[in-house]
């Protein structure tokens, strides 16, 4: 008789029937899970066109949705009011109306309000706390100033820049103590600007 053959798989046989396994076994857990992806009558076709226009066409209503029991308390207790409820009589006989047109309303334009003469500020020592290149920004800050008990202005400085001024102090003893009290306050350092009133 002849010797036994002693055959053995290459490193890449071995590979191939890992990787063949391996997704053999991945597609039987994905049949498993997902069941209704390998089955083709659960894809729905949507209705043919003719038909949806026949039914718009005939005019029935559509069937009244089905509710489904749920046991919490609150959809109960909705399901109950609406059971209540009593249902629309409606005419059998009764001539159903077109609705007429509605004229589409014409655009509204909104314009930006003009800003109106800024006056100058009074002469005097102020502290500046910012300045922004909104004016409604700017007016925020004077808000929150005012809020607190501080008197402040805004002042355009070009046609694009607010700047937020406190004051005025007529010396500048007590223009430091206002920018310590805002400094401790509200946690805005600013810095003091003397106005001559031009």
């Amino acid at each position: 008789m002849s010797d036994p053959i002693n055959w053995h798989a290459s490193l890449t046989e071995h590979r191939t029937a890992w990787i063949l396994s391996c997704s053999c076994l991945l597609l039987i857990a994905l049949a498993v899970a997902k069941p209704d992806l390998f089955d083709p009558s659960s894809y729905s076709t949507p209705p043919a066109p003719q038909q949806a226009q026949a039914e718009k066409e005939a005019g029935t209503p559509p069937p009244p949705p089905v509710e489904e029991e749920v046991e919490t308390e609150a959809v109960t207790k909705v399901a109950d009011i609406v059971e209540t409820a009593k249902p629309a009589v409606i005419d059998a006989g009764a001539k159903t109306e077109t609705p007429a047109p509605v004229a589409k309303a014409a655009p509204t334009v909104v314009t930006p309000a003009k800003p109106g003469p800024v006056s100058a500020p009074a002469a005097g020592y102020y502290v500046q706390l910012g300045a922004f290149s909104e004016k409604s920004r700017a007016q925020g800050l004077v808000d929150q100033l005012a809020s607190s008990g501080w008197h402040a202005v805004v002042y355009q400085k070009s046609a694009t820049l607010f700047a937020v001024w406190a004051g005025p102090e007529s010396d500048r003893k007590a223009v430091d103590t206002l920018q310590k009290a805002i400094e401790g306050k509200m946690k805005i350092k600013g810095f003091i600007v003397h106005h001559t009133g031009s």
